[in-house]
């Protein structure tokens, strides 16, 4: 069985639908290595030169049983089946498709993304349903507003969770005691801080977050700031117009390394974002053993479930009571650290690996 695998978004910035991508086609290319190269993956883009150091590197990290296909888009000749995971379009392919939609914000939260990118993920998603490709929903929620928006049959809609990359570990002992002094070196972090991780976009919902943190004890911001770790996203002016508060830290982007370390160190991570199609940092942060505050709506109750403390986003002091609760209560930390492993654990790349290759000989069986 020969796959394609769309790589195009992963040569542009690390963002949540990149990220989806590296750690899929790792987790399938691990998979495939164990059932002697089935399926055989072979990686299709055109947003980067047939030899440029993006390539490598991507390749260097990838099992050897992964090929880079010709600096075309592929052709029903080429593959059995092809694998689109952003939202490019599937026209590229006169062959089966499996399209992965991980949000329809740009359809029920249009004033969220800039017309280009609202555009492009229409053109795509319409032309995945109407090529009778596979839908992979990332969450449940997902799936839902897929059948709201789309008439498709449910054979043809499948859930398939994300997952934590299996780098994001709790530490203890010495390790924990180098993160934070790589911490206090790097950034300047020294003691608590809640974080909170995502691009600055209004759907973030950063600006009420900031909001909620001004509404604290004065002691307890000065003695605990707000880490905001992501680069410019959608309308960044509209996420936070104003001057920054002092008790807001901004980061940017970070590397992988210096993001679990802060997962770590962090007391709480904050992501009361106004909708996800999954909500990675979540997941993420579970798994480094932080305690989480996330929204009741859309896929983070969902993914968050009984493990995060689940919040009404657009409620400044609903945000507010529950930082105040989850600061001022050791108990109440140690409880949702517990719980947040178990169900981080509940998520795994290899078993979404497992059930997409399992979709993809259906539908090659299909054919």
């Amino acid at each position: 069985m020969r796959v394609g695998f769309d790589v195009s978004k992963i040569f542009g910035p690390r963002d949540g639908v990149a990220r989806y991508s590296v750690s899929l086609l790792q987790a399938l290319a691990e998979e495939a290595e164990e059932r002697d190269g089935t399926p055989a993956l072979h990686l299709y883009s055109l947003g980067a030169e047939a030899d440029s150091a993006a390539w490598r590197a991507l390749l260097d990290e990838l099992p050897g049983n992964v090929r880079k296909g010709p600096g075309r888009w592929p052709r029903r000749r080429d593959l059995d089946v092809f694998h689109i995971p952003s939202f490019s379009d599937p026209a590229c392919f006169d062959g089966p498709v499996v399209f992965t939609i991980h949000d329809l914000t740009f359809l029920t939260h249009p004033e969220f993304h800039v017309p280009d990118n609202r555009n492009q993920c229409l053109l795509g998603t319409l032309r995945a349903v109407s090529r009778q490709a596979t839908i992979l929903a990332v969450s449940e929620a997902t799936a839902k507003e897929v059948r709201q928006w789309f008439v498709l049959p449910e054979d043809r809609l499948r859930v398939v969770y994300e997952a934590a990359s299996p780098v994001f570990v709790a530490f203890e002992g010495s390790e924990l005691a180098a993160a934070r002094e790589c911490l206090a070196t790097r950034f300047g972090l020294e003691g608590r801080f809640v974080l909170s991780v995502g691009s600055l976009e209004p759907r973030k919902n950063i600006a009420r977050l900031v909001e909620a943190y001004a509404g604290l004890d004065q002691k307890l911001r000065e003695s605990t700031p707000l880490v905001l770790v992501g680069g410019s996203g959608w309308k960044e002016d509209a996420a936070f117009g104003g001057a920054w508060p002092g008790f807001v830290r901004r980061l940017g982007a970070v590397e992988e390394e210096d993001l679990i370390a802060l997962y770590n160190v962090a007391s709480v991570v904050a992501y009361p974002s106004l909708v996800e199609g999954f909500g990675l940092p979540v997941v993420e942060a579970m798994a480094c053993g932080t305690p989480v505050l996330t929204s009741n709506t859309s896929s983070l109750a969902e993914v968050g479930g009984d493990a995060a403390l689940c919040v009404d986003p657009t409620n400044v002091a609903a945000i507010r009571r529950g930082l105040e609760a989850l600061l001022g209560d050791a108990a109440l930390r140690r409880h949702y650290r517990r719980a947040g492993f178990v169900r981080a654990a509940g998520f795994s790349w290899r078993t979404a690996a497992k059930e997409v290759i399992e979709i993809y000989g259906g539908m090659v069986g299909a054919g």
